[in-house]
């Protein structure tokens, strides 16, 4: 099942928003609630979900998981850790008030995670469902080949030092025939 472009997996995103306090200050802060991998049939707009006591629910659909073979190695990193994440990166409104945000990436590459969280994007994660993980896998399996490692020939620095080059009874501290000791410095 090697591939050469992405490899495309649907899913929707349920993100939660809720009014948190600080000081006297009341700010909208945003988590996510959970990924539903396949198709759920809507354009990628948003749809209320639930609103109570403050938090609302929102459901985005139409995004995609796309993997690509040149990350499957990040993949692999992220397969590998205690617990596997799936990111979405979002969009805040231009005020920058993050009263209004949209997903518009899904990875599971934790270097890209990490440069969109550099360039200020919202950057949101949840533990990757089990039915995305297997199908990571199997991608991470067909496309992935670890670089092999080559064991480095160790360098007689000693030899190429200047030290090295001195000639027997010129080596400072070597003792001569004599049982003397050279100690000349030059």
């Amino acid at each position: 099942m090697a591939t050469n472009g992405p490899n495309r997996i649907p899913v929707s995103v349920i993100l939660e928003r809720r009014l948190t306090r600080s000081g006297r200050w009341t700010a909208p802060h945003w988590e996510l609630a959970g990924v539903l991998p396949g198709e759920s049939g809507g354009n990628g707009e948003r749809v209320l979900l639930a609103d109570s006591d403050g938090v609302q629910r929102y459901l985005w659909s139409g995004l995609c998981l796309e993997l690509f073979k040149d990350g499957a190695e990040g993949y692999w990193h992220n397969l590998m850790a205690d617990a596997p994440y799936l990111f979405v990166v979002c969009s805040v409104d231009e005020s920058g008030s993050s009263d209004d945000v949209e997903p518009m990436l899904v990875t599971v590459n934790q270097d890209e995670a990490t440069g969109h969280m550099e360039s200020d994007d919202l950057v949101l994660s949840i533990s990757m469902p089990a039915e995305l993980c297997a199908q990571l896998e199997r991608f991470v399996v067909d496309n992935y080949v670890p670089a092999t490692k080559k064991k480095r020939k160790r360098r007689d620095w000693a030899q190429e030092s200047d030290y090295g080059k001195r000639s027997g009874s010129e080596q400072v501290g070597v003792a001569t025939g004599s049982g003397e000791r050279n100690d000349n410095h030059h």
